[in-house]
Parts: C-alpha cells; sequence; structure tokens
C-alpha cells in the first residue's frame, strides 16, 4: 500500500509500481498457501482471485501508461542538436 502512495506523489512513478507489484506477486502466493494449508476456503479464494486481477490489471496499466509517457516525452532524435 505504501508503494502505492508513494507512486501517487512521485514524478516518475514506475518505481514503486514495480516494488508494489512485487509485494503483489507474495501476496499472491500467500493466499494460494492460505487454501493449500486449508486456513482459506477455496470459494474465499476465488473471490480474491478476482478482485487481485482486477487491482493487478489496474497497477499495470498504470505502470504500462507511465512508461509510454515517458518516452513520448523526449523528442525525436532527428531533433537532436549536435555541434
Amino acid at each position: 500500500m505504501r508503494s502505492i502512495y508513494r507512486a501517487n506523489k512521485a514524478q516518475s512513478k514506475t518505481e514503486y509500481l514495480e516494488a508494489f507489484l512485487d509485494d503483489f506477486e507474495v501476496l499472491k502466493l500467500e493466499v494460494r498457501l492460505c487454501v493449500d494449508l486449508k486456513i482459506l476456503p477455496i470459494k474465499k479464494q476465488a473471490e480474491l482471485v478476482a478482485l487481485m486481477d482486477s487491482i493487478g490489471r489496474q497497477i499495470t496499466g498504470w505502470r504500462n501508461a507511465g512508461r509510454y509517457r515517458t518516452r513520448t516525452a523526449q523528442p525525436p532524435s532527428f531533433f537532436a542538436y549536435s555541434s
């Protein structure tokens, strides 16, 4: 959650979104482990997976949009001035 807050405040969001996605993958693994250990019912896992997929798509889209903006913010190389 802290990574999302920091990404929201930062000029360059990619670093923080990547950190969030890493932590998010660990969370997905922990949910699967809870099912394997019979701590969490499969039905609840299915609900969580649907929510987590949605969150993952949103964050990935945000990260990719930031990458696109970074690439398009630079002038094309044929405008480069060399002396």
